[in-house]
């Protein structure tokens, strides 16, 4: 296996479910053709060989153990965070990296921490050169003279920094690195990735993928007699995510950012989320204060901030009635979803 993977090809599918793309050429003259696609067409399948198991710990944190299973969510629509990491599962291969028991391309959170850390350095370093630039042009220096040192310091500040690359390289060893592997000398699996209630019913209701029904899972989630106002709740939160979802966004958790989801075009690796979406009621109303609080965060982290409004249009009792029977695609269907983007006014900015 090499050891790196373009993310193009490592993440080309969004979903876990994956489109009939290994389909003969079609000729259109020529019925051979037609028939030998139709046979292809007839005999293939998109289903997954076997669901991926979930499990329900420390309550209803929904969380799947096996590895290759993470990994498989993670790249094909960038689901679940992994409890040991930042999100995508790596605690095994940076381990194995630490201790010097497998040589694998640097990890995510590896590459920023060491960005962050050479910005920083970087920043240090510049502000005291740009001190002794005053310095000297206060002293009647030549600028070409500046510009001479500017680039020894730039050439410098380079040559440091790949002799701390490779001094990061060495073998880190903890004490507590022993109970770390089993009595067969083999690194144990400790790393969970834990789904979000919404993704949870997105790969049971919408997609087939987990190995448990919609109404186990939300009967694990609510209860077996739930009130219309948790019902009402989950259901909102997931018709955003469903309707995102369905529009081709990545989504993924923002509460980071203060929101309930970030929208990504293809997923984290690619790029930065373009917007943080809060999910509200159709007639929740808060003061400015409130708004623009929401606001400030999002668009401090150059995001686009959208208040999505749910509304339902049908009976509390109906959805009572239709929630018991296990009818959710009638639920879900229920609601209406309305968006707007909201902009904070700026007075320095804003004057027109």
């Amino acid at each position: 296996m090499p050891k790196y993977i373009p993310n193009a090809k490592r993440y080309k599918y969004p979903l876990p479910i994956h489109p009939l793309d290994q389909l003969p050429e079609l000729i259109p003259h020529n019925p051979v053709s037609w028939i030998h696609w139709l046979y292809c067409y007839l005999s293939s399948t998109n289903s997954l060989p076997a669901k991926i198991h979930v499990e329900f710990s420390s309550g209803k944190h929904i969380t799947i153990a096996d590895p290759k299973e993470m990994l498989y969510l993670w790249q094909n629509g960038f689901f679940g965070t992994a409890q040991l990491s930042r999100s995508e599962p790596t605690w095994k291969q940076r381990t194995l990296t630490r201790l010097g028991l497998e040589e694998s391309s640097t990890a995510l959170e590896h590459v920023t921490e060491k960005r962050r850390l050479q910005r920083l350095e970087f920043k240090r370093e510049r502000a005291g050169f740009e001190a002794i630039k005053l310095n000297l042009r206060c002293q009647g220096v030549a600028e070409t003279e500046i510009l001479r040192q500017e680039r020894e310091f730039l050439k410098s500040l380079r040559e440091r920094e790949v002799v701390q690359l490779k001094e990061s390289e060495d073998v880190q060893l903890r004490s507590s690195d022993i109970e770390l592997f089993n009595d067969d000398n083999q690194l144990m699996e400790l790393e969970v990735l834990e789904l979000m209630p919404v993704e949870a019913i997105f790969l049971t209701f919408a997609l087939p993928v987990l190995d448990m029904s919609p109404m186990t899972l939300v009967r694990s989630l609510l209860g077996d007699n739930p009130s219309y106002n948790n019902i009402h709740d989950l259901c909102i939160m997931y018709v955003a995510y469903h309707h995102y979802r369905s529009h081709g966004w990545c989504v993924r958790s923002g509460i980071k950012f203060g929101c309930h989801y970030l929208l990504y075009k293809r997923g984290p690796p690619f790029q930065h989320a373009e917007y943080g979406i809060m999910v509200l009621n159709s007639d929740d109303s808060f003061d400015y204060t409130w708004y623009s609080s929401a606001a400030r965060v999002v668009g401090g982290a150059k995001k686009s901030f959208i208040l999505c409004y749910i509304e339902l249009q049908k009976p509390k009792d109906e959805i009572l009635r239709l929630w018991q029977n296990g009818q959710f695609a009638a639920v879900f269907s229920s609601y209406k979803v309305g968006e707007i983007l909201y902009r904070r006014w700026v007075p320095g900015k804003n004057r027109d």
